[in-house]
């Protein structure tokens, strides 16, 4: 008998055993959300078990960590459907002579010294232009509570028939060449006005742009747009701050409202916008203080730099004013920004070569010397390295380029890149009344 009955419990505790694997039972619901987690006091053996000493299992309640639920938000108010145009920026086009397949090359207005950049394509190669990356237009308005902003581009995606990319709105609100606020839209865009994909950045210290906002002085140490005031509706007390949408048509367009008083209401300022789908860091601008020449690359088959590298498909345009008429010297300005000559005193102008030297005895020009054709000259208001792009001319015969129709004053005369270095590498010119300074000359003496 005694032998039976250590048998039956010997059985007992091995089918114990196997239902309580590492001594603990599954979580068990209590019915009001939380678990039960069931654990066993003393191991559990055949010698231990007896009728004298029953084995008790005791409960600890566990309630698992409350999900934090995303707030919804509540729009109240939404931007007008359209406001009042108080400025615009005609952009360089590159999608009238891009072909696809082919090696690109802009018409012009990409100037990496100077943050400007016409790179709708895509890097190293450059057959392929991005239509949606190509800024036609900006403008700039405002009415009572809304500031609008709308990008006109040269197409949509020919993949996709979207506009896969990001656009941004800048302005720089005390004239000092660094942006301040910087207002970003992403996909995907939707037809009526909404706050997916929108973002507001600020920079709080006052260093977008580097040492010397406007000129490139890399490598970048600064941390730009540091503080995050709107992201999609959240990060700040008003979900209705800044809104985007899609305005399909012929051409598309992008629209970025944003509350007026956000500024403050401010009515005087510089502004700018950007098409980018290839670097897209709000953190690094401005671009030509994170990368060197080098690595950016150049879009142009004559410079030394040629292709794009690190800097490709981005369109940006110049800055214009916004409620002032420009006095010519504001940093960043749109090439064209000076006040109209007046007739008296006569305007006057400058001239001379860009030449290659046939002997190296000296890196003056001589006859007989040669020179490049087709290369164009850049003309900038003030002594080097120069405020906004006055004057822009071409190399003729022999490489002779003359500029007509300028005030009196100090410029500073850039060369062109002919893919070799050229003596000197910039020149700060004196233009008197009703005269031309001649033989601004500019040598590749080798």
């Amino acid at each position: 008998m005694k032998q039976k009955l250590f048998l039956l419990l010997l059985g007992l505790g091995l089918m114990l055993s196997c239902n309580l694997p590492g001594l603990s039972s599954p979580p068990t619901p209590d019915g009001n959300g939380a678990t039960l987690v069931f654990q066993a006091r003393q191991t559990l053996t055949a010698q231990s078990i007896s009728p004298a000493a029953p084995q008790t299992l005791t409960a600890t309640l566990v309630s698992e960590p409350a999900l934090t639920a995303t707030p919804t938000l509540v729009h109240t108010l939404r931007p007008v459907e359209s406001v009042v145009v108080h400025a615009s920026i005609a952009d360089t086009i590159s999608g009238d002579t891009a072909v696809q397949g082919q090696p690109n090359q802009p018409p012009g207005g990409d100037e990496y010294l100077y943050n400007l950049y016409e790179r709708p394509f895509n890097a190293k190669i450059m057959d392929v232009f991005f239509p949606e990356l190509d800024i036609r237009k900006a403008e700039l308005g405002h009415e009572t509570t809304w500031m609008l902003a709308t990008i006109y581009l040269y197409g949509l995606d020919a993949a996709t028939n979207t506009l896969p990319a990001a656009y941004r709105l800048e302005l720089d609100l005390d004239l000092d060449g660094r942006g301040d606020w910087l207002f970003e839209a992403r996909p995907p865009f939707q037809t009526e006005w909404s706050v997916e994909g929108v973002r507001v950045w600020q920079d709080t210290d006052n260093d977008v742009g580097g040492a010397n906002p406007c000129y490139a002085d890399p490598p970048q140490i600064e941390n730009s747009y540091d503080l995050l005031v709107f992201d999609q509706g959240y990060q700040n007390p008003d979900p209705d701050l800044a809104w985007a949408r899609f305005r399909p048509g012929t051409p598309p367009a992008i629209q970025i409202a944003f509350k007026y008083t956000l500024i403050a209401r401010d009515d005087h300022f510089m502004w700018g916008v950007w098409a980018d789908r290839g670097v897209d860091q709000p953190q690094w601008y401005d671009y030509h203080d994170h990368f060197t020449q080098e690595e950016a690359g150049s879009p142009y088959r004559t410079s030394r730099d040629y292709p794009i590298q690190l800097i490709a498909e981005v369109d940006n345009t110049c800055r214009w004013t916004y409620g002032f008429n420009p006095t010519g010297n504001e940093p960043c300005l749109c090439a064209g920004g000076r006040p109209t000559p007046t007739p008296t005193p006569a305007p006057g102008g400058l001239a001379g070569w860009v030449f290659k030297k046939k002997t190296t005895s000296s890196c003056t020009r001589e006859a007989g010397d040669g020179g490049f054709r087709g290369f164009p000259v850049t003309v900038r208001a003030g002594a080097c390295p120069g405020g906004a792009v006055v004057a822009t001319a071409v190399t003729g015969d022999y490489g002779r380029y003359s500029v007509s129709g300028l005030p009196a004053g100090d410029y500073c005369v850039y060369p062109p890149d002919v893919g070799v270095p050229l003596t000197p590498s910039s020149s700060t010119v004196h233009v008197n009344p009703g005269s031309v300074t001649d033989d601004v000359n500019f040598g590749y003496c080798p």
